[in-house]
C-alpha cells in the first residue's frame, strides 16, 4: 500500500504541492525582507509589542516601506505550513498507507538520515560562500551542533546560519510524533497542544525562556497536531471545503482572526489554527486556476532546495541591499539568483536512486523534507 493522498483526502497530492510552495514563497521573501533597514520583524519566536506598535504606525503614516512591512507582517508563516504538512502526510503515510508497519528504529534513522543529509548540503553551501566573504571567520560549534540537529537545544543559541534552524525543530517532531501521537487517541495529540499552549502562556512575552521553546518543538506543536488530526478526521467534502463559495468565506474568517490574533500575546499563541485555515482555503481556490496553481505546484517540487539555497543568496546579498536602498530591484534580483541557483544544484539535491512520492523527503513533513518540503 502506498501513503493514501488521494482525490478523497483532505489535500490531495496536488493541493500539498501547491501548499508547499506557498510556503516556500513566504519563507524566501520574508527571510530577506525583514533584514531590510526600516523594516520592523514580525513576532515568530517572542511577542514584542513594539513590532505591532510599529507597524500599526506605518500604516498610519505610509512611506516606500509599507509593503515591505506588509509583507513581514504576514509571510513569516510559512514554516507553521510546512509543519502542518508533516504532521498530515506523516500520519497519511505511517498510520494509514505504506509506512504502517516501519519499526521505530528504521522510521527515526530514515528520517534523521533524510534532514542530515539536506542540512549537510545547506551547510556545505553556506560555509563556501561564508569562506569567500569572511575568509578568517568561517566555522564554529554551532555549525557542527546544527549539521548533528541538535544545535536548537543549545541554550545559547543563536540564529547563525539562518533558517536552517527548521531541521533540528523538525526531527524534534518526528520524535515526538513516534514515541507520543503514532497510532494514540486523538486525545493525546490534544493534551499536548494544550501543555504547549499553557507553558508558553506562563512565560514573559519577551523571555528567553520563551525563545528557547519556540525555537524547539514548542512552536511547532499546535500546526503539527492539527495536521495529524486532519489526516485522521477530514476529507475533501470537511466543511464544503471543496465549494468556491465556502473557501472564500473560510479565508475571509481566517484571514480576520489571524489579523486580530497578532495584537495580544495570547491569542498570538493561537494563532496557528487561523494561519492554517486560511493557507487551507486559499490554496483551495489557487487549485482552481491554471497558471497560478502550476507555478506554486511547481515551486512546492522545489521546496527542499530552494529552503537549503536561500540563506547563502540572502547572505550574500542582504549588505549590498542595505547599503543601495534599492529594495524592489534588489528583491527582484534575489528571487532571481535563489531560483536560478536552486535550478542550477537540483542534481545535487536528486537522489540518484528513484524514489516514491512517500520516500521523497518534503518540507511537507517538513516540507517533503519527510512529508513536508
Amino acid at each position: 500500500m502506498t501513503t493514501t493522498i488521494g482525490n478523497n483526502t483532505f489535500l490531495n497530492r496536488t493541493e500539498c504541492n501547491i501548499m508547499r510552495g506557498l510556503a516556500i514563497v513566504l519563507i524566501v521573501i520574508d527571510n530577506i525582507t525583514h533584514l531590510f533597514k526600516g523594516v520592523f520583524i514580525d513576532n515568530e519566536h517572542i511577542y514584542r509589542w513594539s513590532s505591532v506598535e510599529g507597524f500599526l504606525n506605518n500604516l498610519r503614516h505610509p512611506d516606500a516601506l509599507l509593503p515591505f512591512n506588509l509583507l513581514s507582517f504576514y509571510c513569516p508563516y510559512g514554516v507553521m505550513l510546512f509543519i502542518f504538512l508533516s504532521g498530515y502526510c506523516l500520519t497519511l503515510k505511517y498510520e494509514q498507507g505504506s509506512g504502517r508497519n516501519t519499526s521505530h528504529r528504521v522510521y527515526l534513522v530514515n528520517h534523521y538520515k533524510k534532514l542530515f543529509v539536506m542540512q549537510l548540503k545547506g551547510l556545505a553551501i553556506f560555509i563556501t560562500a561564508l569562506f569567500l566573504l569572511y575568509p578568517n571567520d568561517v566555522l564554529n560549534k554551532s555549525f557542527i551542533l546544527k549539521l548533528l540537529l541538535i544545535g536548537n537545544l543549545k541554550p545559547s543559541w543563536n540564529f547563525n546560519p539562518g533558517p536552517y534552524w527548521f531541521f533540528g525543530m523538525i526531527m524534534e517532531m518526528y520524535v515526538i510524533y513516534r514515541l507520543l501521537i503514532y497510532k494514540r487517541k486523538d486525545w493525546v495529540a490534544i493534551v499536548l497542544t494544550i501543555f504547549s499552549l499553557v507553558v508558553m502562556a506562563l512565560l514573559p512575552p519577551e523571555s528567553l525562556a520563551l525563545n528557547y521553546l519556540r525555537i524547539n518543538c514548542f512552536l511547532a506543536i499546535l500546526p503539527f497536531c492539527m495536521g495529524v488530526l486532519a489526516a485522521r478526521h477530514l476529507n475533501a467534502t470537511s466543511f464544503s471545503i471543496n465549494n468556491a463559495s465556502a473557501c472564500v468565506l473560510w479565508f475571509v474568517l481566517g484571514f480576520v482572526f489571524l489579523t486580530a490574533s497578532k495584537f495580544n500575546f495570547y491569542s498570538w499563541l493561537i494563532m496557528p489554527i487561523f494561519i492554517i485555515i486560511t493557507a487551507v482555503t486559499l490554496v483551495k481556490l489557487i487549485n482552481r486556476t491554471n497558471i497560478l496553481g502550476s507555478v506554486l505546484g511547481w515551486c512546492g517540487t522545489m521546496s527542499a532546495i530552494l529552503f537549503v539555497v536561500h540563506p547563502t543568496v540572502r547572505e550574500i546579498m542582504i549588505e549590498r541591499i542595505n547599503a543601495t536602498g534599492n529594495y524592489y530591484g534588489m528583491l527582484v534580483v534575489y528571487l532571481s539568483v535563489t531560483f536560478g541557483l536552486s535550478l542550477i544544484l537540483k542534481p545535487v539535491f536528486s537522489n540518484k536512486k528513484e524514489k516514491t512520492d512517500d520516500d521523497k523527503p518534503t518540507i511537507n513533513e517538513g516540507a517533503q523534507i519527510t512529508h513536508g518540503f
